[in-house]
């Protein structure tokens, strides 16, 4: 009996340790397309490939499922943005090496520097990677997510209506999570 009760203690003190609140912090590479069409008809894309950032919280349901808000800032070239929202992974496997998939959805902004466009709207997408858990506390990632968005923002004036938009963002990462 004593086996027994000893037994359930250390096992509910196992399962206890693969929950837990986590800090995130990832850098990586971010390409946005910005679209423009002048009265309906093209009037090009540009590419913008820069560095970005991203915070997340999130929490450890249990060994292979997790939680997390996020904050994503992108070094734009002629701009600013930002995104943020929730997310959800699936870590698959038990050992310290940990492929990963996940779902994001939230909301973004890209405010174009000495103008007034501000396209902003939802983005959703995914993600897959790696992760690998040093012990308990550390893990280290590294990955690659693929978001559609409806950011766009209409501007009229003399010459008509000009429509810009924000489709696909792509964002190859690398990071550090830190378990309470």
């Amino acid at each position: 009996m004593k086996k027994i009760v000893l037994a359930a203690i250390l096992t509910s003190g196992l399962m206890a340790a693969d929950n837990g609140t986590y800090v995130g912090l990832d850098v990586g590479s971010t390409a946005i397309e910005l679209k423009a069409t002048v009265n309906g008809s093209s009037a090009g894309s540009v590419k913008d490939d820069g560095g970005s950032q991203t915070l997340k919280v999130g929490y450890y349901i249990d060994k292979n499922n997790r939680v997390a808000g996020f904050y994503q800032h992108v070094n734009a070239e002629d701009g600013s943005v930002g995104m943020y929202g929730v997310g959800y992974d699936y870590l698959i496997g038990d050992n310290a090496f940990k492929p990963f998939i996940g779902a994001m959805l939230g909301y973004g902004s890209f405010k174009v520097d000495n103008t007034s466009v501000n396209i902003s709207g939802a983005v959703f997408g995914a993600q897959a990677g790696l992760n690998y858990s040093f012990n308990e506390h550390f893990s280290a990632e590294a990955g690659y997510r693929y978001m559609k968005s409806n950011m766009e923002d209409s501007i009229s004036g003399i010459g008509g209506t000009a429509n810009f938009e924000i489709d696909p963002i792509k964002n190859w990462f690398i990071g550090a999570n830190y378990k309470f």
